[in-house]
């Protein structure tokens, strides 16, 4: 199951969430995009949407041309985490409600 935040556009998911995580580790986007699998110009992309669509930047350039996380993005990615986590536990609660009697 994924579970994505939206707005009027697609705003956070599990991708900005691993990309951001990804930027901690290695302090640069360009080498979270390749841990990916991505094209740096995709985790751009997907970083602009998510920020527009919050109205706050996820992240921020330090100097050397790195990147790191900023306090927003941080908050952002464990709010994330904690709902999607709990999201998943109720899933599992209403699933047992609805077909738990059953052999699915």
């Amino acid at each position: 199951m994924t579970i994505k935040l939206w707005k009027d556009d697609k705003v956070f998911g599990p991708g900005i969430c691993q990309l951001l995580t990804k930027i901690e580790e290695t302090g640069s986007m360009h080498q979270a995009a390749a841990r990916m699998g991505l094209a740096y110009s995709k985790a751009w992309k997907m970083m602009k949407t998510a920020e527009e669509g919050l109205g706050f930047a996820l992240t921020e350039r330090v100097s050397g041309g790195r990147s790191r996380v900023t306090e927003e993005g941080r908050k952002m990615m464990e709010q994330y985490l904690a709902f999607e986590t709990e999201a998943r536990e109720q899933v599992g609660i209403l699933f047992e409600k609805y077909f738990g009697d059953r052999n699915v």
